[in-house]
């Protein structure tokens, strides 16, 4: 297991060590992901060079997915910030094109997890398709309980 988390961090920590990383959010929390995942679902070696480049794959789809949504929303994004009027036809445009890009993203996310079948057991593949809830909400259980220290701390510094 250990060698699975070595082969798979390590490059990401040397990359993200480099100066002058722009998304350096971007990459440790990916990384972070990785590392997560990697242990949630508890890979062997085997499992994570079949995983892993399909995992990748499909984090690339689903990023130009998000691209193009942010893209087509820019228009009325500039519109509003303008505080013009959006018409009808551009934001009936862009539900139509929020509807396709909503519909690529469930199709893309199926399709990925019906093709770990072999690479991944049933168990696995189950915490997988719960694997984004459940580190959303510990992300918010922790950012709660990072409020509630600060909030503490500040309490106990005032008179």
């Amino acid at each position: 297991m250990k060698n699975v988390l070595m082969t798979v961090l390590l490059p990401i920590i040397i990359l993200n060590a480099q100066p002058g990383r722009h998304d350096d959010d971007k990459e440790s929390r990916k990384a972070m992901g990785i590392w997560q995942l990697t242990e949630k679902l508890d890979l062997t070696e085997k499992q994570a060079e079949k995983f892993f480049p399909k995992f990748n794959a499909h984090q690339n789809e689903m990023d130009e997915l998000g691209k193009a949504r942010r893209l087509f929303l820019k228009d009325i994004y500039e519109t509003l910030k303008e505080d013009k009027d959006v018409s009808e036809k551009t934001l009936d445009k862009a539900i139509k094109d929020l509807e396709d890009i909503e519909e690529k993203k469930i199709k893309a996310r199926i399709d990925f997890l019906k093709d770990l079948d072999g690479v991944l057991t049933t168990k696995q593949r189950a915490k997988l398709l719960l694997a984004p809830d459940k580190m959303r909400r510990e992300a918010k259980d922790k950012i709660k309980k990072h409020k509630k220290s600060k909030e503490r701390r500040h309490k106990r510094d005032r008179w």
